[in-house]
């Protein structure tokens, strides 16, 4: 009978020990939540002006700039496309998602449309961060504007690079 209560117990902590090591696991896989990209057209369908205000900078053409070489180097390209489309199809340029971050979850209409975000933009702004929205800092920004392994750098200052981005938002006062 000791035996028999002696191997109920071990097999009882084994079981513990499993369920808790596989509960961890399951919480750490939940804590990865990936994005999707959309491409900076389905970005126009809302944001014509800043989409058209985006065509006019380097960042939309900041793939074309590479050499062919430069266009196989993961460290070139990493700042110099956007992401990938679920069929993998490379969002060439700096697009949208390169700064915002991929906007598959935070562009649905509970979260951007205007009405409601207008009525209370602290809800609907925690909801498209919750959802994925990078917002922009200066930290952001020098991910990839940065002198370290980069020679073909340019001085960057972000009080004068965010206006460059999107000017209309500069003549609004945001």
């Amino acid at each position: 009978m000791r035996k028999f209560v002696l191997i109920l117990t071990v097999l009882a902590f084994t079981v513990a020990v499993f369920a808790a090591f596989v509960t961890a696991e399951e919480a750490a896989t939940a804590e990865e939540v990936t994005h999707d990209y959309v491409g900076a057209k389905k970005c126009k369908t809302c944001h014509k002006a800043q989409y058209k205000s985006w065509l006019e900078t380097g960042h939309a053409t900041a793939f074309d700039v590479l050499s062919d070489e430069e266009k196989t180097k993961e460290e070139c390209i990493v700042c110099h496309i956007s992401g990938k489309l679920a069929d993998e199809t490379v969002l060439e340029g700096v697009q949208c998602e390169g700064c915002h971050g991929p906007g598959k979850d935070y562009k649905s209409a509970k979260i951007m449309s205007k009405k409601k975000w207008k009525a209370d933009p602290e809800t609907h702004m925690k909801m498209a961060l919750e959802a994925g929205l990078i917002p922009q800092t200066e930290e952001s920004c020098v991910r990839c504007h940065t002198k370290e392994g980069n020679e073909n750098y340019k001085e960057f200052n972000f009080e004068e690079a965010k206006g460059k981005v999107h000017p209309e938002l500069v003549k609004e006062g945001k």
